[in-house]
């Protein structure tokens, strides 16, 4: 290897290397601006834990208030368990009430279904009476036809019979 080419190599190996060293640089600075980054971020998150304190101290303080609340409901409850029986009480003679009543709308129930047969057989005999006139009232025209056309032919019969004893007459 010949000194130019050793120069030429080390020119471009100090120009590569530069261009390394370039690019530690870039790093380099995209690490300090991640680590600000990260600086922001541990600062939101003290700030968040300082919410957090101050909502558990909230909780807290609710959590006391439904220790109150609890025992205002236990007394109450103690109330509910009078109101309760004397309840009960108050269903029963009310349900033998009902029971009464029941008993004379089951009869109501009874009679009225009792009438609604009789209603639907008063109604299909009706039917079948208004069909039974109709049908005569056909029979009584198909009848009527007939009579007119068996007069017909017994006035044509007689005026035969008139035409034949004119015949023999003669």
């Amino acid at each position: 290897m010949t000194s130019t080419e050793y120069q030429q190599l080390v020119d471009y190996l100090g120009r590569q290397f530069a261009a390394i060293d370039g690019r530690f640089v870039a790093i380099d600075e995209r690490f300090d601006a991640m680590d600000q980054r990260f600086v922001a971020i541990d600062e939101r998150f003290d700030a968040m834990d300082q919410r957090f304190v101050a909502i558990d101290r909230r909780f807290d303080a609710i959590d006391g208030r439904f220790a109150t609340l609890d025992e205002r409901f236990v007394a109450i409850d103690g109330r509910f368990a009078g109101l309760e029986r004397r309840m009960d009480s108050l269903e029963e003679r009310v349900s033998d009430g009902f029971r009464d009543i029941l008993g004379h709308f089951d009869e109501i129930y009874r009679r009225l279904e009792r009438f609604e047969q009789e209603y639907y057989a008063v109604t299909q005999a009706l039917r079948r009476i208004e069909a039974l006139l109709v049908d005569e009232v056909g029979r009584r025209e198909m009848l009527e036809r007939s009579l007119e056309t068996i007069k017909r032919d017994v006035a044509s019969l007689q005026a035969r019979i008139e035409g034949i004893e004119a015949r023999l007459r003669r």
